[in-house]
């Protein structure tokens, strides 16, 4: 029966643990494996105040109890002679006679209608934490199977609150993490294996809300083109691929290198959209486990200013300053026409450059140009 209780009780702890508002719930279960009338978990940290959480008793006695804790309060020493890891009645650090005399049951333990208590204590150097389970004055002290239940359970009680500490700092670091995303000039959408969105900035949302070439579903990312929508999961199925070997010693390093281009073209003949494709490499380093983003896309605002890498075109395609200048220029929004006025030169020697280009990269026409240049030559 004991054990059957104390894992009852162990399993709602951890259960508690998971919710940030749930330590109310794991104190009800230590209170109730012991049968007591109300419980305290106090925590203080050295050389600061205390803080207490209870079950069955109101908050202003609560509060009476952490300002009690310290700076030599009534309940300073009493706490101090609670011995580490090891759960005790309090009757046995203090005759009940001498107990009923004290400032501590008075001022601290009276106006809980507490008495009898079974007590445990973890003493650190930074902080010190306590839990005492209680009764009345008329109730039966703690009997030794219930403060050995009380022993059984109070290390899991400990694992739990250090569980919890790891979780919060979990959750705030997804929370500060997500709040850069969405302050981020460009989209970024984070999606699992299969290209369905996990997260997308409010960037994404208006990018794809404004451009004809990119659609957002519950069921994926995906193209207006059939065959983009094809190469983009393609690309986000490779991602996923590098993150499933966690056991790789280089997946750190490979997986930061991994990244690919691609474009989404408009329909109606619009500018294309600049997608790169990346892995999320959120690997819990205990079991190997992804979270559910295996890939981010990044997708290049529509409207703004594009920085290409003229010298990379040169020496990729053996270009003329000129001639990269002009793709590069072409890429970013500009026309030929736009190009001859701010040079002070005819449309037709732009052409010209134009010409020179599509011979040297192998293509036909300006799209074909603009797609080649602003997938493998536009600054990261």
């Amino acid at each position: 029966m004991l054990a059957e209780a104390v894992s009852g009780a162990v399993e709602r702890i951890y259960d508690a643990a998971l919710r940030p508002d749930g330590w109310a719930d794991g104190l009800e279960a230590v209170r109730g494996l012991v049968g007591a009338d109300h419980a305290v978990l106090l925590t203080q940290e050295a050389g600061g105040p205390a803080a207490g959480l209870g079950v069955g008793v109101d908050r202003g006695s609560l509060d009476r109890f952490a300002e009690a804790a310290g700076g030599g309060g009534p309940a300073e020493a009493w706490l101090r002679s609670i011995p580490a890891q090891r759960a005790v009645a309090s009757s046995s650090l203090v005759a009940d006679a001498d107990f009923l005399r004290t400032e501590m049951y008075n001022e601290i333990v009276r106006p809980m209608n507490g008495f009898r208590a079974g007590v445990f204590a973890w003493h650190g150097r930074i902080r010190s934490r306590y839990v005492a389970v209680c009764r009345p004055p008329k109730a039966p002290d703690f009997a030794p199977v219930e403060l050995q239940a009380l022993q059984l359970v109070m290390p899991h009680f400990a694992a739990a609150q250090r569980l919890r500490r790891r979780l919060a700092a979990s959750e705030l670091l997804v929370a500060e993490s997500r709040s850069v995303l969405e302050a981020l000039d460009n989209g970024v959408i984070l999606v699992d294996s299969d290209c369905r969105p996990d997260f997308v900035n409010r960037r994404a949302a208006e990018i794809a809300r404004r451009h004809r070439g990119l659609r957002l579903s519950s069921a994926g990312v995906a193209a207006a083109l059939p065959a983009e929508t094809r190469l983009l999961r393609q690309l986000v199925a490779a991602m996923s691929a590098i993150v499933a070997r966690p056991a790789e010693a280089a997946l750190p390093r490979s997986a930061a290198a991994a990244s690919a281009r691609l474009c989404l073209s408009d329909p109606e003949g619009g500018a294309p959209l600049v997608l790169t494709v990346a892995p999320v490499t959120a690997v819990d380093p205990a079991d190997g486990r992804c979270g559910p983003a295996r890939a981010a896309i990044f997708i290049a605002a529509p409207d703004a200013a594009r920085s290409v890498d003229e010298r990379a075109l040169v020496a990729a395609f053996g270009l003329t300053a000129r001639e990269a200048e002009v793709a590069a220029q072409l890429a970013s929004g500009a026309t030929i026409g736009s190009l001859a006025a701010a040079w002070g030169i005819s449309a037709n020697t732009v052409r010209g450059y134009l010409k020179a280009v599509f011979d040297k990269t192998g293509t036909h026409r300006q799209a074909d140009l603009v797609r080649l240049v602003m997938q493998g030559f536009v600054a990261a």
